[in-house]
């Protein structure tokens, strides 16, 4: 994916994630036609697919937990909370279920990510007979 422009908002987190879901949508459609349409070139592009699909599981598994440190520093910062000690007690409870909902996510996407690879590594016999 290339990121034009060096603007800030063309390149925060919120627009990079949108685009990336835009971009697996596409391929979605593009990969839920017919059987006998025109899905994939060859076996070899599905190789291809699988692979960056791969890659952008992993990348977003290590994301996951960045974004739940930010969240507890801000925390800790008194970015969010306020000195409210009931509101702080409540915003506590609630970043730590989604640090804990982010964890289970980055384990699931790790899993996704060794399947992906085993798909990818079994097409590439089909690569070699095209």
């Amino acid at each position: 994916m290339e990121l034009s422009g060096s603007g800030e908002v063309e390149n925060s987190p919120a627009r990079l994630a949108a685009r990336a879901e835009d971009a697996v949508r596409a391929l979605t459609l593009r990969t839920s036609g017919p059987v006998d349409g025109d899905i994939l070139a060859s076996p070899g592009e599905m190789h291809e697919v699988l692979g960056s699909l791969r890659l952008l599981v992993d990348n977003l598994s290590r994301c996951l937990p960045e974004m739940a440190t930010w969240l507890e520093q801000c925390l800790w910062c008194g970015r969010i909370g306020g000195q409210d000690p009931r509101a702080y007690g409540e915003v506590a409870e609630s970043i730590f279920e989604v640090a804990s909902a982010l964890a289970r996510a980055h384990r699931m996407g790790t899993a996704l990510s060794r399947e992906i690879q085993a798909a990818q590594s079994a097409s590439s016999d089909l690569v070699v007979s095209e």
